[in-house]
């Protein structure tokens, strides 16, 4: 942003007629009924609250009153709480005897938009995380869904990035979200009973095998039903007192396993009298089984390892334990239990209960926060986190006291008032000159939304200090009116010198045509001057003599002029110019001298009649 200096009104000009400005600000008409003056002040924290007194008085709404304190509290104004729109009640309060034509030149605070610098980590797109994206690259992080020391995000979230961003390019900056924890998680899977999907527990007589189907591949004996363990399916090849071959599954019905991603199998189970022959009680599961024939000659199966074993051999039933299926998540699948005995060794299986569960997964140790850090790409390294800045979390708001209330910063808890102690402990090690950008919400008690704003932050002899704050020096014209009301004017007055003349110099140069020719063959041999307009930076005035502009172009030295600064000085000078500023036309008052023959000296105001970028202006008055 620019720090525009303003100057007095085209009234004190046309009254001062050819006297210095400088001699203008010291004039003071006195009568009875007052004066006419001018002064010039900077606002002070006493002078703020001597403006939220005046604006709390005048309240009428709660509104009102909230803005009358935000005044007081901030010390500055924005484009909400305008200058403009308080300043002259202060200035009635202060200066009482001043009357129409005076002046006052007032410099405060004032609080606009962030620089560009600043602004590109405030836009900058975000992404949040998804459950899959911390699937994809690893099975703890399948379960916990979060990032924590030993799965640092630094490793896995560019891995993210290559996958959900297209084609980035160098440069190109992410905000993404992600959960963290300060420890890492350990995992407790839970057990038998925990979260049941599919469930068969062998408890009556009448049901037999329940849903399950029993299928005879070799031998007389088959599975069938017990009472042990309050229910079981059991089989065995062995009838005293002999030994038998066999080979007989227990086939579950379909399973799916559609939306389930922790998905697990659990079954309890007996064994007794096997001769540690574990290869004869087995658990098989099949995608491509449809049920309708022996698992022997249709299916293709896989062994599933059985991490809970009966070693001791008894009737005393034991949990399976958790048997992972994420694998088969999404899928449709027969699960199976395959018995086979010997002559030689023939033992006793029995099976009291199968559930397919979501286990009840417990994490133990730190709850994860939400957090929030910036990632660049680099067209050679890839995506890395960005170092420079820090974005605060709801960690850091909850940490600071009052602002974790809303994790966000107010005209009440002043980011100030934090920042500087949150960087010491994220940046010990923090050098001289170091610069860190911080980002962080700030809710707006004027219209009630909270934004996000950045801030530059440099370590200087052992304290941050604040680079920015959007908060900056502005000073602006206020004049009385045939009223005695003091009201806010941008008019923007001026006197032409030599660098401004020489704007126009070169701006005839640079062109390819005026008058049918280039307009460098205007320009003198010094570069200084040139006879399209009559400018001369070297004299610092317009030659009006009608052979030093183009006659041919323009009826008088009054027109020539005129096209200068409409078109090669106030576009060029001022290309951000508005119609408007706080709803006063915007006016320009540009001083000049002249030669024709004599010195001279005159005046033109100029409004602006369309908005910048490239802004157009017309003569309103003069020249005088």
């Amino acid at each position: 942003m620019r720090k525009t200096l303003y100057y007095i009104s085209i009234l004190l000009l046309v009254l001062s007629a050819c006297e210095p400005m400088e001699k203008i600000y010291d004039e003071r008409e006195k009568d009875d009924s007052g004066y006419t003056g001018s002064t010039t002040l900077t606002l002070t924290a006493d002078d703020y609250a001597e403006i939220a007194d005046i604006a709390m008085s005048k309240a009428t709404t709660p509104e009102d009153s909230s803005l009358a304190a935000f005044i007081d509290a901030n010390e500055h104004f924005n484009d909400s709480i305008k200058a403009a729109e308080y300043i002259p009640g202060f200035l009635a309060q202060r200066f009482p005897a001043m009357k129409f034509l005076s002046t006052a030149m007032v410099t405060y605070n004032y609080n606009g938009e962030m620089p560009e610098d600043l602004t590109m980590y405030t836009e900058a797109l975000e992404y949040e995380l998804l459950a899959e994206d911390y699937e994809s690259f690893d099975s703890v992080l399948n379960i916990t869904k979060f990032y924590s020391p030993s799965y640092s995000p630094e490793v896995y979230v560019p891995q993210v990035l290559d996958n959900v961003v297209a084609l980035p390019e160098d440069g190109d900056m992410i905000l993404v979200e992600y959960k963290y924890a300060s420890a890492d998680a350990e995992i407790d899977f839970g057990s038998l009973g925990d979260a049941p999907i599919y469930e068969e527990n062998f408890t009556l007589e009448a049901d037999g095998l329940g849903s399950f189907t029993a299928f005879n591949v070799l031998g007389e004996q088959e599975w069938g039903w017990a009472s042990y363990g309050n229910g079981c399916a059991v089989m065995t090849g062995f009838v005293n007192p002999d030994s038998y071959d066999n080979e007989d599954w227990l086939v579950s019905p379909e399973y799916d396993l559609a939306g389930l991603d922790e998905v697990a199998l659990y079954f309890k189970h007996a064994v007794n009298y096997n001769d540690e022959e574990w290869d004869n009680v087995t658990v098989y599961i099949s995608t491509d089984y449809d049920g309708s024939s022996s698992p022997a000659n249709q299916g293709t199966w896989t062994e599933l390892t059985v991490p809970g074993i009966p070693f001791d051999e008894s009737w005393t039933f034991v949990s399976s334990g958790r048997i992972d299926l994420a694998a088969y998540a999404g899928e449709k699948v027969y699960v199976a239990f395959k018995y086979l005995s010997t002559t030689v060794t023939a033992g006793t299986w029995e099976i009291g209960q199968v559930q397919i569960s979501v286990p009840n997964l417990t994490i133990v140790g730190k709850t994860p926060e939400n957090y929030k850090n910036y990632y660049v790409f680099d067209e050679n390294d890839g995506w890395a986190k960005a170092n420079e800045v820090y974005h605060v979390n709801s960690v850091d708001y909850d940490a600071m006291g009052s602002p974790g209330n809303y994790n966000n910063f107010s005209s009440s808890d002043k980011p100030q008032d934090y920042l500087p102690n949150l960087l010491k402990s994220k940046y010990p090690l923090a050098g001289q000159d170091m610069e860190v950008v911080v980002v962080y919400n700030y809710f707006n008690s004027i219209n009630f939304v909270t934004t996000t704003l950045a801030d530059k932050y440099t370590f200087n002899e052992g304290e941050w200090e604040s680079a920015y704050n959007f908060v900056e020096a502005k000073t602006d014209q206020f004049v009385v009116t045939d009223k005695n009301e003091w009201v806010f004017d941008p008019t923007i007055s001026f006197k032409l010198v030599a660098d401004d003349f020489q704007v126009i110099v070169d701006w005839v140069a640079a062109q390819d045509n005026l008058a049918g020719k280039p307009g460098s063959e205007y320009v003198n041999s010094f570069g200084t001057g040139e006879d399209y307009h009559g400018a001369d930076a070297y004299f610092q005035n317009f030659d009006i003599r009608s052979t030093s502009y183009e006659s041919s172009v323009f009826e008088s030295w009054e027109d020539a002029v005129e096209a200068a600064i409409i078109t090669a000085y106030l576009p060029i000078k001022y290309p951000d110019a508005k119609t408007q500023v706080d709803g006063v036309d915007q006016m320009f008052v540009v001083n000049f001298d002249t030669y024709s023959g004599a010195d001279g000296n005159y005046t033109m105001k100029f409004q602006v009649t369309k908005s910048g970028p490239n802004p157009e202006f017309e003569l309103v008055e003069g020249p005088y």
